[in-house]
């Protein structure tokens, strides 16, 4: 995440226990947590994780480090950096408080990058895995933090060659953030609905929307945070207690869906597929904001009790059905459709929204709910005869297609 995400704080990798917390980050040092950062409640960053095809196969290609070279010319407000195998890149936002500038940025993001990814023989695309790459071709990316997450977790490295989006929202405080947390867990599989796109794993269909959140959970520390914590001191011995048993040594060892990100200020909603098109990141993120706002202006009420099981049946029908899932409030335990769960937020937070370009957000959602969302668009293609080929092809020219400019159908 871009270091402009943190307000009034020295950026990560400067100050003091930035050393400890990059030898913690990186597994060759004793486990640090950082202080959190203050922060202002409701400002936003986006993380996009893209894949790097090849121009003719569109098969993932090797060819992120020369993509992240190029960039490494370019003036912009926004950062970019490797991810775990080299045929990803990641990109994050500068700090964001509106829909316009998300879609902005997002959009200078995806023409700079796409730009560059031609410079060298690549193309680049959305969605949460590629639909026929196959995990022991990846090559994981040279750096010292890649090398040893391959040496900790073997072949689940590579496996984890799939492609998301991760939200960051500012909570202000630490105990706030906590709060946050718990509240945005319960919504979570919302979003895994909304943004499902990669119904193919390994060349074969897969019967889920989103085959990619099955992924993470085979990392030892995946999951939710615990309902039993309850403020900043509760996670730090919770930290302190695992970090004893030398199961962490940083928040990166945390793969919960939802997470404080200290060094922020933030918590981060991890559940996401990478959006098919820039503008849908953009509205995604600011329902995700607009939910912090509405939980922030409720000081001290907490979400009813988690039930991790109902929590993980949620999850599940969210992955496999996306927004034709079925999601069981947990508040109310009444299980109720999940489009009519997200236009029944939309609605209440359009009324107390101050983004004068929520509506456009919610114009933009209402189209991700259109017929069966994302994932039935490219299941469309398959059941007409497509190949996974031209899947990868398709969905690369739905990322890259300007603004304005009609992309490809399924």
């Amino acid at each position: 995440m871009s270091d402009l995400l943190i307000n009034d704080a020295p950026a990560p990798g400067t100050g003091a226990g930035a050393d400890a917390q990059a030898l913690a980050n990186s597994g060759q040092g004793p486990a640090f947590l950082p202080d959190f950062k203050d922060s202002t409640v409701g400002t936003m960053g986006i993380e996009l994780e893209l894949m790097v095809l090849d121009r003719l196969t569109y098969d993932l290609f090797p060819a992120a480090p020369d993509i992240l070279r190029v960039l490494d010319k370019h003036d912009k407000p926004w950062v970019h950096t490797p991810e775990i195998t080299t045929s990803m890149l990641e990109v994050a936002t500068s700090i964001l408080s509106s829909f316009d500038e998300a879609e902005r940025q997002l959009e200078h993001i995806r023409a700079t990058v796409q730009h560059a990814a031609f410079e060298v023989g690549a193309a680049i695309a959305g969605g949460g895995a590629h639909p026929f790459q196959k995990w022991n071709e990846q090559r994981i990316y040279p750096k010292e933090r890649y090398f040893a997450s391959e040496r900790k977790f073997g072949y689940l490295a590579k496996l984890f060659t799939v492609f998301g989006m991760h939200v960051h929202v500012g909570a202000g405080s630490a105990d706030e953030a906590i709060r946050l947390c718990a509240w945005l867990t319960q919504r979570a599989p919302l979003f895994i609905a909304l943004s499902a796109n990669s119904p193919c794993w390994q060349g074969e269909v897969s019967g889920f929307c989103s085959s990619r959140s099955n992924v993470v959970g085979a990392f030892p520390m995946s999951g939710i945070l615990p309902s039993e914590i309850r403020s900043w001191e509760g996670f730090r011995a919770h930290f302190d207690r695992l970090a004893g048993f030398g199961i962490v040594n940083s928040i990166k060892d945390f793969y919960w869906d939802v997470r404080p990100k200290p060094e922020y200020g933030t918590i981060e909603l991890r559940v996401l597929d990478t959006p098919l098109k820039p503008v849908y990141a953009a509205a995604l993120a600011v329902y995700a904001r607009e939910l912090c706002l509405e939980w922030a202006g409720q000081p001290g009420r907490w979400p009813a009790e988690d039930s991790r099981e109902l929590y993980i049946w949620n999850r599940f029908n969210a992955a496999r059905d996306g927004v034709e899932a079925s999601w069981i409030d947990p508040e109310t335990g009444t299980p109720v459709p999940a489009a009519q769960a997200i236009r029944a937020d939309l609605e209440r937070l359009a009324r107390r929204s101050t983004d004068p370009d929520f509506g456009k957000a919610c114009a933009v959602i209402e189209e991700l709910l259109r017929d069966g969302g994302q994932a039935r668009w490219l299941r469309r293609h398959l059941e007409r005869g497509g190949g996974m080929n031209d899947l990868a092809r398709m969905a690369s020219e739905i990322f890259e297609a300007p603004p304005g400019e009609p992309a490809p159908t399924a």
